[in-house]
């Protein structure tokens, strides 16, 4: 192992780093941090030479990550989160604030309401950085808040929560059935429901869904013949086929706006969406402030932010 000398590494460095990797962009870091671009070039040199790495690759006319530097990544963001932790003195003024808001979501199921929270941060805060990272599966919630490669997450509520996750009811949606109208009719029994022929979405994980957990329970099954990554093209396989998909009655307002829907033939209970941090983060009133931004961006009736 090389012998580094950290001292020369501050959360200057880092906080440039960061900012590159998350732009792919020299430039851009420099625009975002309203620093030179020589600036920005000069402290990667310099972290380069203390790590003995490359860091960036150039890759075309823009640049790619070492393996390094993709491994550095998620700790640097748990480490400078750690620093402005110990310096937070229970205040935060969001406009002093050149860190961008990441936050976690299956950015395609909720494209409605990433869109509101979006414009309420610009509200106070105009053309702020926001980053939406897609979560996938609900079970990525943990791993994405403890690398802090998100400052929170938005996600349908698993049976419970890791000890190290604080979480928050933000909504509640119903599960609909979307077909299109001009091949499909509306379903109306169990029996038509798993007799269809189903489209569905695949986010990668290996854990059923409430929806495949209440149907065995029923000792029913549905015929799934089409799964897909996002909700965009999960549409454009129900248009003009036989194909229904099972999703949150919200998704009429985006991405299946143009077809049809009607209630799921079977009992089944509210679809809960919570939003969720870390416990480490708990009390800093950046996240705070975040936090009840969201929560006024989903409520029905806004609300004073509090700042504090």
């Amino acid at each position: 192992m090389r012998n580094i000398d950290i001292s020369q590494i501050n959360g200057r460095i880092l906080r440039i780093f960061l900012t590159v990797f998350d732009q792919m962009s020299v430039s851009k870091a420099a625009e975002l941090l309203d620093i030179s671009q020589s600036t920005v070039s000069h402290n990667i040199e310099k972290l380069r030479s203390i790590l003995g790495d490359r860091l960036f690759i150039q890759a075309g006319r823009g640049i790619s990550p070492s393996a390094h530097a993709e491994l550095m990544a998620p700790k640097i963001r748990s480490l400078l989160a750690e620093m402005e932790a110990l310096v937070d003195i229970g205040t935060y003024d969001p406009l002093a604030d050149d860190e961008p808001f990441s936050i976690a979501a299956n950015g395609s199921t909720l494209a409605h309401e990433v869109t509101r929270i979006r414009d309420a941060i610009w509200r106070q805060v105009p053309d702020k950085t926001v980053i939406f990272r897609e979560l996938g599966s609900r079970s990525n919630a943990e791993a994405v808040l403890d690398n802090a490669s998100a400052n929170i997450a938005i996600t349908v509520r698993p049976v419970g929560y890791p000890q190290t996750l604080k979480h928050q009811h933000l909504s509640t949606d119903k599960m609909m059935v979307f077909y299109d109208a001009s091949v499909s009719k509306p379903i109306h029994t169990i029996t038509d429901y798993c007799n269809a022929r189903h489209a569905t979405l695949d986010f990668g994980g290996n854990s059923k869904s409430e929806l495949a957990l209440s149907l065995e329970d029923r000792g029913l099954v549905r015929q799934i013949t089409c799964m897909v990554p996002n909700v965009w093209l999960l549409a454009e396989m129900v248009r003009g086929s036989d194909l229904i998909a099972t999703l949150p009655s919200q998704l009429g307002l985006s991405a299946f706006a143009s077809l049809q829907s009607c209630p799921l033939p079977l009992g089944q209970s509210d679809l809960h969406f919570d939003l969720v941090w870390h416990r480490r983060y708990d009390n800093t009133a950046r996240l705070k402030w975040l936090r009840n931004v969201i929560f006024d961006a989903m409520a029905p009736t806004p609300r004073t932010t509090d700042a504090s």
